[in-house]
């Protein structure tokens, strides 16, 4: 899960439209949106390591907020659908 500023948190996304927005995202499949989304996160995260260790000049956002202003909505929304996805898998007593 993403760990969104309150301020980008999209509270009001249905979990229907987060699937939807999700798929969309993943071109028609769920979960390639859901890994998409993973993956984007990652490559924020080197970049910003690459630049601290001054192997690249600039990276493409400068700071979480930017980051979180740009892909809020998606963020929100993948939180939203592993939430409800998870419940999937705990354990039964």
């Amino acid at each position: 899960m993403f760990r969104i500023p309150d301020y980008y948190d999209v509270t009001t996304l249905s979990f229907n439209e987060a699937i939807d927005v999700m798929t969309k995202h993943g071109r028609g499949d769920l979960l390639e949106g859901m890994e998409s989304m993973n993956r984007i996160w990652s490559e924020y995260v080197e970049s910003h390591n690459a630049f601290s260790r001054g192997d690249v000049d600039e990276v493409t956002f400068g700071d979480d907020d930017d980051f979180f202003d740009h892909y809020g909505y998606e963020c929100s929304a993948y939180n939203r659908v592993f939430e409800n996805f998870s419940k999937l898998f705990e354990k039964k007593s």
